[in-house]
């Protein structure tokens, strides 16, 4: 019974050896491959170049490249090149490729099955590990839009990469690959009232102590902002003339407030960009009760500018019969956005 034992466990082991050469790894190498539309230098694979993207349902060149990685193909070695059968009417490019790593000698040839191009080494390269290789095919994309992966493998180093076809063109449609980002800016308008000479807000103006032998002045400016692409208007109005109690120093009407006349007026100097309306373009008009246009602006303003400001003159004078008093008027501006 002991020797039959022994005899049972050698045959287990004769059997168990072989076995263990089946788990016997096949190494493959991850290298860098890309797609363009555009033949390239024979340095080219070994600069990445922006990928393009292609218009669904077109016939369409593509090359692809990539740097071989360790060492140069030999004769009987092949590169395949795997698409997704969405991807139809595969074919050789016009000028196929037989020059794969841009030696200038012919180095094989290229086929295609269905959507599987294979590119078959007659010659031995020279400069695969340096340089690449860059192989054209041809195919029509998917009528989808979309990420396509194509797949490439050779078998000198068994050499393994992906590439991306991107089809769909920016703006054209949504895209897989395209994120639209948005954002709202809201329309603002701004008004203040300046000092003369300084960036200050101020709002009032002194036309100080009137006589017949003079015209009195006082200034500020109008600062009006816009982001609004159409522009703005300014108006303003007057509830009532320069006047202290039922006594008004009248507005004036002739376009000139003039010495030894009780008259008022404002005279505007327009800021960049800005244009005056009629009557206030020339000459020295009154502000009345009924809200008027003084200038505007067809595009958008940056308030914070002081040579786009829009400068109002008050000028007033007496007569000798003004009676005395302290006068007084106010003028209320006021700023719309334009279509």
């Amino acid at each position: 019974m002991f020797v039959r034992h022994i005899a049972f466990f050698a045959t287990l082991l004769l059997l168990l050896i072989p076995f263990s050469g089946l788990y016997r790894p096949v190494k493959a190498a991850a290298v860098t491959a890309y797609i363009d539309l555009t033949a390239q230098p024979a340095t080219a694979p070994s600069i990445i170049a922006d990928a393009p993207e292609v218009a669904a349902s077109t016939p369409t060149n593509f090359y692809i490249s990539y740097v071989a990685s360790a060492t140069q193909f030999a004769a009987g070695d092949t590169i395949t090149i795997s698409l997704p059968n969405v991807f139809t009417s595969a074919a050789l490019c016009t000028t196929s490729t037989v020059d794969a790593d841009g030696d200038t000698t012919n180095d094989g040839a290229l086929t295609v099955s269905g959507t599987t191009f294979t590119y078959t080494f007659t010659a031995a390269t020279t400069l695969a590990t340096s340089t690449g290789v860059e192989i054209c095919f041809n195919a029509t994309t998917p009528s989808a839009n979309g990420n396509y992966s194509i797949s490439i493998y050779d078998t000198n180093d068994n050499d393994i990469s992906a590439a991306l076809i991107y089809v769909g063109i920016p703006a054209a449609s949504a895209n897989t690959n395209d994120v639209q980002v948005t954002a709202s800016v809201p329309l603002t308008m701004t008004l203040s009232i300046k000092h003369p000479t300084t960036t200050a807000n101020v709002n009032s103006c002194n036309l100080g102590t009137l006589n017949t032998a003079a015209v009195n002045t006082c200034s500020y400016r109008i600062a009006a902002g816009t982001n609004n692409a159409g522009g703005m208007r300014v108006r303003a109005l007057a509830p009532t003339q320069l006047t202290t109690g039922s006594q008004n120093i009248n507005n004036v009407l002739d376009g000139s407030v003039t010495a030894g006349s009780r008259e008022h007026g404002v005279a505007l100097t327009a800021g960049a960009g800005w244009t005056l309306i009629a009557p206030f373009h020339s000459g020295d008009n009154p502000i009345t009760a009924t809200e008027q246009d003084l200038f505007d602006r067809t595009t958008f303003v940056d308030d914070s500018v002081p040579a786009n400001w829009t400068t109002v003159t008050h000028k007033a004078s007496i007569d000798s019969a003004t009676p005395g008093g302290t006068y007084t008027q106010i003028v209320t501006y006021r700023a719309y956005a334009l279509p």
